[in-house]
């Protein structure tokens, strides 16, 4: 019991240092922000302007912007968007400080927004500005006449760093309304789903979330993935929260990307697992990063030989976030976990609940596959279409297949509908591209399952190898550490793996190759 309460007292002061707490300019700056904009992201913003009015918030390829000039971008472009009516607005944008003022200049007019993938077709554009009922839509220039060619009535306001001055001055009130959020989600054919997200005020359940992520005031973060996803936002908005520096570059480039961190003395870096094997491809044998303290990857699957070469390369230093756009944070491998259990997604932070259940929704024993579900604070409210994820009470469905192991770590052998049937015999891709990207000539590896009259399904390989690289080698080393119904029948070299914009491997595409 004393030790319980010494463990609790010790990660209140802990919390409370590294998120400002016994800071009493900042907690004065947060009480006047919390009075004028409520419990948001906006009053957080406003709290480092009031607090610290020359640190830089966003650096990004046009330069550096500082708090305070932040806070009085999103108040000026939040009376354009007061004016000019009070329907869901659209931002389609990339990583860049266009995308910040936005998005708390929306927050700061009350009106709804909806994050829209900058790889959307017009097409698909066309469908969600409907379906989504978008009134404007603040963008990059290069996407305007995407907009225009989708036909959807709508307009358009810039978002290029450069052309940010269509705001107008004067004093921006508190809204009368909270502003929700909508997120797309990685659809990979036709229109995505929008992920509604309502406004949500902090409980004490978020605290272990706090705990479990190495989160600090005055960072300098990196965020490499896409500020649309959710991995990206989520990012996002803690380094603004925090009074951080947020890092980031129009498109991700390694070369760039690895210069930064030099640059600017990161601290923290958020990636996708695509991003983090780019640059392990480009990095120095030893790489001198004393500042870089945390790396935070999610989004997609991190593989055990990823994850391993990466801290062979940069240290102890890699956090592998499990979760998605609909659950939110479901667990955390640590650095230490990945050293012991490579191919671990981690374990639930406090105030989040991860179970494993049969196809009648109850637990499976211990060391058992089954349906992965989770349940926390911070989850969607639903589909904008009225649709729903699949739910077992307060349980959601991530649609993942995992398991424990002994000492309560989180294992996702993959989607539910990417496991492959073959001969009666259950595989996964996750664990055949494992073994052929830990061939030396392999980059990227993806697995899809094609119809088969004999075997119901055929293990078909793509891969992405040095060049030069023979198949019947791969092949030969897939024969020698695969069981038979592992091994693909088939192997095909490509020169690149169709992926969404977030990082996924669109396994459709790859069927329809096969």
């Amino acid at each position: 019991m004393l030790g319980r309460a010494i463990g609790s007292a010790c990660r209140i002061a802990d919390r409370s240092l590294r998120l400002g707490l016994a800071d009493p300019l900042l907690t004065a700056a947060r009480t006047a922000g919390i009075v004028r904009w409520g419990p948001t992201l906006s009053a957080l913003v406003h709290a480092s302007a009031r607090r610290w009015p020359t640190r830089p918030a966003v650096i990004d390829d046009a330069g550096t912007l500082d708090y305070r000039s932040l806070d009085r971008l999103a108040d000026r472009l939040a009376n354009t968007l007061r004016g000019d009516g009070s329907g869901t607005v659209g931002l389609m944008c990339r990583n860049h400080r266009g995308f910040a003022a936005s998005q708390l200049a929306v927050e700061r007019s009350g009106r709804d927004l909806v994050l829209l993938n900058t790889g959307l077709t017009a097409e698909q554009l066309g469908l969600i500005i409907d379906r989504e009922q978008l009134e404007v839509i603040v963008a990059d220039t290069d996407f305007v006449d995407r907009i225009e060619e989708s036909a959807a009535p709508t307009r358009i306001l810039p978002a290029d760093p450069d052309l940010l001055d269509w705001g107008r001055p004067g004093f921006c009130p508190r809204p009368r309304s909270a502003s929700a959020v909508v997120i797309l989600t990685s659809g990979t054919t036709g229109p995505p789903k929008g992920a509604r997200r309502g406004p949500q005020t902090p409980s004490l359940g978020d605290a272990g979330m706090l705990d479990a992520l190495p989160i600090r005031m005055n960072d300098v973060v990196f965020v490499g993935s896409p500020l649309f996803h959710a991995w990206g936002l989520a990012q996002s908005n803690i380094a603004l929260a925090t009074g951080s520096t947020l890092v980031v570059q129009h498109r991700f480039d390694p070369e760039a990307t690895l210069q930064a961190l030099y640059r600017h003395d990161v601290t923290v870096l958020a990636v996708v697992p695509i991003m983090l094997s780019r640059l392990l491809r480009i990095a120095p044998r030893k790489p001198e990063l004393p500042h870089l303290r945390a790396v935070l990857s999610s989004g997609n699957v991190l593989s055990a030989t990823l994850a391993t070469a990466w801290i062979d390369r940069f240290g102890p230093t890699l956090y592998n976030i499990y979760g998605s756009t609909e659950t939110a944070l479901a667990a955390i491998a640590t650095p230490q976990d990945l050293v012991n259990a490579p191919g671990t997604v981690g374990t639930p932070p406090s105030g989040v609940t991860v179970v494993i259940l049969d196809e009648n929704d109850q637990p499976v024993p211990q060391g058992q596959a089954g349906r992965v579900f989770t349940a926390n604070s911070m989850q969607f409210d639903g589909y904008t279409d009225g649709s729903d994820k699949v739910r077992s009470g307060e349980l959601m469905a991530t649609g993942d297949l995992g398991w424990f192991d002994s000492v309560g770590r989180l294992f996702v052998d993959g989607r539910e509908g990417d496991l492959i049937v073959t001969g009666g015999e259950n595989v996964f891709p996750a664990a055949v591209e494992e073994v052929l990207e830990k061939h030396a000539a392999v980059r990227q590896a993806a697995v899809v399952g094609k119809p088969d009259d004999e075997f119901g399904q055929r293990i078909v390989a793509f891969v992405v190898a040095e060049p030069g690289t023979d198949v019947n080698d791969i092949d030969e080393w897939a024969r020698n550490r695969l069981a038979p119904y592992e091994r693909p029948r088939d192997i095909h070299l490509i020169d690149v793996l169709p992926m969404t914009t977030t990082g996924k491997v669109l396994r459709r595409k790859l069927l329809e190759l096969a």
